[in-house]
């Protein structure tokens, strides 16, 4: 069992070492921790667009954006390795009158990730999965940088009005991550509006749904 969690914790942080380089690749780094578990979200959800399984497959529905403890621990563990380094610390005041909150910005210490990246490259399955991110990421760069902790609320997994908050949302930790994920059903009915001698690629689908997501979230 402690071999098996051991494992787990270190491919989750391969993953968010690729999720990294992917966001700064498309300029989308610094990136405050919200956003980065917004991402996180959109990684997970769509992952099965490219028959890739998520590494979450369910997520706690709270009032606000996604947040993963998974993630936040092993983005801690990277910043303790010096893989990640935090670029901002700053205090959050609402309009709510809530008690102010710390936030923190992170990018890649690339210099010392080059071996790793390349280590992770050299694997069969992570070349495809390389794809997938870069696509994401410059799909989830183009909405507003305020915005971006935000845009995962209006996901069609975890906007469902039948989850109320405090329950999980399972899109593939019990259930199929292709016919009972809401977010990849949607990115699959983009394919009905299509000409019938078009056949949506899986990159057409993933920007299709990531721009309905902007549009929501930009109102």
């Amino acid at each position: 069992m402690a071999a098996a969690s051991e494992h787990h914790s270190l491919f989750v942080r391969a993953k968010l070492v690729q999720m990294f380089d992917a966001l700064e690749r498309v300029d989308g780094t610094p990136i405050e921790a919200a956003a980065f578990h917004s991402f996180a979200f959109f990684v997970n959800v769509l992952s099965p667009l490219w028959d890739l399984h998520p590494f979450e497959g369910s997520v706690l529905k709270e009032h606000g954006s996604p947040f993963f403890p998974a993630v936040q621990r092993e983005l801690d563990a990277l910043i303790g390795d010096r893989l990640v380094k935090v670029t901002d610390l700053s205090l959050s005041t609402s309009s709510t009158g809530d008690e102010p909150k710390l936030v923190a910005s992170f990018t890649l210490e690339r210099s010392k990730c080059v071996e790793l990246l390349a280590s992770i490259r050299a694997l069969p399955d992570e070349r495809q999965s390389e794809g997938f991110l870069l696509e994401l990421a410059d799909a989830f760069v183009s909405i507003r940088p305020e915005l971006r902790d935000d845009v995962a609320v209006v996901d069609a997994a975890y906007s469902d009005p039948s989850i109320a908050e405090g329950r999980i949302v399972d899109f593939a930790e019990w259930v199929s991550s292709t016919n009972d994920n809401a977010s990849w059903r949607v990115a699959q009915e983009f394919q009905r509006f299509a000409p019938d001698n078009v056949s949506l690629s899986r990159a057409e689908k993933l920007v299709m749904y990531m721009r309905l997501m902007k549009r929501r979230v930009h109102g």
